[in-house]
């Protein structure tokens, strides 16, 4: 993630995908992953708020990064991180809503259609996986000032 860059991010045009370069890549291969209707809702909030869309996506070290992270676990009522959670949440909805496993495994990296179906295969319900793939920026034209800044 601290690797990727604005420029590898494609919203324009039919195919919405961020491309994993080779380099930047765990696996060192190549892939393009689609970007859902709700990640592109949640990209077009951030640009629409002024953020910078050139140059490293993750402009702060992995220390820095962390700090944040753990920073932001107790308001949203997080105790326990799971390593690489956001990528298993992402194949087991994607996998539930898709079902195939086959373009799961190129869109992931990884090399095994059969542990893809042993690991994400009903790993969330269609239902739930639905649901997720719902989750969008609140719509509204309000401006909205922390609870902090209030004096």
């Amino acid at each position: 993630m601290q690797k990727l860059q604005w420029s590898d991010i494609h919203l324009s045009g039919p195919e919405r995908t961020v491309v994993i370069r080779s380099e930047v890549s765990k696996t060192r291969r190549h892939r393009f992953v689609d970007l859902s209707e709700n990640a592109v809702a949640w990209l077009e909030v951030y640009r629409q708020r002024g953020g910078p869309l050139s140059g490293k996506i993750v402009t702060c070290g992995r220390s820095e990064l962390r700090t944040r992270r753990t920073a932001n676990w107790c308001p949203a009522g997080i105790t326990r991180w799971i390593h690489q959670g956001m990528r298993h949440k992402f194949c087991s909805n994607w996998l539930a809503v898709h079902k195939d496993v086959n373009k799961l495994v190129l869109l992931s990296g990884h090399d095994s259609v059969d542990t893809m179906w042993r690991h994400y295969h009903r790993g969330t319900p269609e239902n739930v996986a639905l649901d997720f793939w719902k989750i969008l920026p609140a719509q509204t034209s309000q401006k909205i000032v922390p609870f902090a800044r209030i004096s």
